[in-house]
């Protein structure tokens, strides 16, 4: 007999998971960028917006609690946006990287 994985229904990852349903498409950032923020509060997750990568033992759980959300925010940005972000690798990073490109913020400083 050949042994069969059995798959736990709370271990599959809702990786199509959206956080709202209008996609951020580069001039809704204001609201589109409130709402993540919220949505993460809202789940105790709004470290990812502000911490770093531990150093220490809770480093790889960090980590992959923060791709499942870096995917969900990405699923939840148009896909002509998309290109645009492809090299931040965490939350934080991403959520900089927009805040600097779309909040108004860029205008202050045209020379970056």
């Amino acid at each position: 007999m050949t042994d069969k994985k059995s798959v736990v229904v709370s271990d599959v990852i809702p990786v199509m998971s959206k956080i709202m349903k209008h996609k951020f498409n580069g001039s809704n950032y204001l609201d589109w960028g409130k709402t993540v923020r919220l949505y993460l509060r809202s789940i105790d997750k709004d470290d990812h917006l502000t911490d770093d990568p531990p150093e220490e033992d809770s480093r790889q759980t960090w980590l992959r609690k923060d791709a499942r959300l870096l995917l969900q925010i990405r699923n939840s940005i148009d896909s002509e946006v998309i290109g645009l972000i492809n090299h931040c690798e965490f939350v934080k990073e991403l959520m900089e990287y927009l805040d600097f490109m779309y909040s108004g913020k860029r205008k202050y400083f045209p020379h970056l």
